[in-house]
């Protein structure tokens, strides 16, 4: 038996253990011929054949041959990218969706009709949800030919009618002094845009038909009070006071009915120019009250010459959230000019249009 080193490739007689890697060694069958003796060294002249091998070193060679080739399998295994995922499955474009049904909740109309100087579209309706989860409307309409500076406060025999003949949706009611109609929404880009507010309705697709009588809008702006502003205008952030004068006040007619004859005090209470602007403040407090609904509308303007500088409309008792200091205030970019004139018109007229939209 002899020992051998399986790391070195060597045999080591009389070891257990490999001196040069300390590897423990193998025994082996001798090989030699029966009649030697085993003690005997080998001829120092006679050739060394090179040593057979073994099955053990056949085995070890195959098993780390084995070993080796399933640690590369395992590396390309740990190393090699995962594969992309599958695609998402799309949807059969045959199958059915929930889309909703077009002119369910938006819808351009586009109808439109003209009397005289007048003109009036219904331009475009839309479907929605209100914080008392009820679906209500709005419709909107585009009113042109009225003078200028007039503003639309409501519509006169407003109906919106369905494909059957009857009611899309109601409209509310609303008193403006002695007048009253379904109150619009101007559009402070787009001034000739108002938009009027419906109940509860179904799809807009079952709207067909849209009537209206009369436009309810704010009387002329025919009432002026003037200020003298000759003084020197402030350049620094402080504003200059301007005294009205002794004609600070106008007597405006209410209109006609319950309130022919019954006049509103407007007066210019103060009033500011300097830093490029001028800042009118009209006080409509005294002779308020006894309106029909408490609503009022007051429209003013401020002019420098033949320019206007800029206007507003609101309705007393509507607009004003104080009580007794009903009123509108007028800011506009100004440049120093001697006089600035306050126009303003009180109270509603009804302007006739009989008007059937529908495609």
């Amino acid at each position: 038996m002899r020992a051998w080193c399986p790391r070195c490739d060597a045999v080591r007689p009389g070891e257990t253990v490999c001196p040069t890697c300390a590897t423990p060694l193998a025994t082996l069958e001798d090989s030699v011929e029966a009649g030697r003796e085993h003690d005997l060294p080998p001829d120092p002249e006679a050739p060394i054949p090179p040593p057979a091998p073994s099955r053990l070193r056949i085995a070890l060679t195959a098993a780390t041959l084995v070993v080796a080739g399933l640690a590369f399998v395992a590396g390309r295994s740990v190393a090699h990218p995962a594969a992309p995922a599958a695609p998402a499955a799309t949807a059969d474009p045959a199958t059915p969706t929930t889309a909703p049904e077009p002119g369910a909740d938006a819808r351009d109309l586009g109808w439109a009709a003209r009397d005289g100087k007048l003109t009036i579209a219904a331009v475009a309706a839309s479907r929605f949800s209100t914080n008392d989860r009820e679906t209500i409307a709005s419709v909107s309409f585009r009113i042109q030919g009225l003078p200028a500076g007039q503003r639309v406060l409501a519509l006169r025999g407003l109906e919106l009618l369905d494909t059957g003949g009857g009611v899309f949706s109601t409209v509310e009611q609303q008193q403006f002094g002695t007048e009253g109609g379904t109150p619009v929404l101007q559009n402070e880009r787009e001034p000739d845009i108002y938009t009027v507010f419906t109940g509860p309705a179904p799809q807009l697709s079952s709207l067909a038909r849209i009537k209206l009588t009369t436009l309810v809008v704010v009387r002329p702006r025919d009432q002026t009070i003037q200020l003298d502003t000759s003084g020197p205008w402030p350049a620094n952030p402080l504003l200059q006071a301007i005294d009205p004068g002794p004609r600070d006040t106008v007597q405006a007619d209410l209109g006609s009915g319950v309130l022919r004859g019954v006049e509103l005090q407007l007066r210019v209470s103060s009033a500011f120019v300097g830093r490029g602007q001028a800042v009118v403040v009209v006080d409509a407090s005294a002779g308020f009250g006894g309106v029909p609904g408490d609503a009022l509308p007051l429209s003013a303007e401020l002019r420098a010459g033949g320019r206007v500088l800029c206007s507003r409309t609101l309705v007393l008792g509507r607009d004003d959230n104080q009580q007794g200091t009903q009123g509108i205030v007028l800011a506009c970019p100004a440049q120093p000019t001697p006089r600035l004139t306050v126009a303003l018109g009180v109270g509603v007229r009804t302007v006739p249009l009989e008007a059937t939209l529908q495609p």
